[in-house]
């Protein structure tokens, strides 16, 4: 995407994820970083809840016009397995290590 390109309020794709422009300055854009498990209360600013991340000619070269609908692949939902924790809230008793033996001399750490 070119500099002209953007205007507050768009979204737009990176390889990390979809972004939203915050701000346009003379030769950058600042934009925040659109995560699915935030509170969509925290894109509401400025300011905003999230980091804004700056962009400048060459990383707005990378940038790509995000679609209207935002498509979501939850194909793999469906074969998610779940099992109870194998992890018990108990504490467990554990024997205490062995106490090293003085005959050796070197505190229990054998012959030499």
């Amino acid at each position: 995407m070119k500099h002209s390109d953007f205007k507050i309020g768009i979204e737009f794709l990176t390889a990390t994820g979809r972004w939203q422009c915050t701000d346009v300055g003379a030769r950058t854009i600042a934009a925040i970083r659109l995560d699915l498990d935030h509170d969509p209360a925290w894109y509401n600013g400025p300011p905003y809840a999230v980091v804004e991340h700056v962009f400048d000619e060459y990383g707005m070269e990378d940038c790509d016009p995000a679609p209207q609908e935002r498509i979501f692949d939850d194909s793999g939902k469906a074969s998610l397995v779940y099992s109870r924790s194998r992890f018990s809230a108990v504490p467990v008793a554990r024997e205490p290590p062995p106490r090293p033996s003085p005959a050796s001399g070197r505190g229990g750490l054998g012959p030499r």
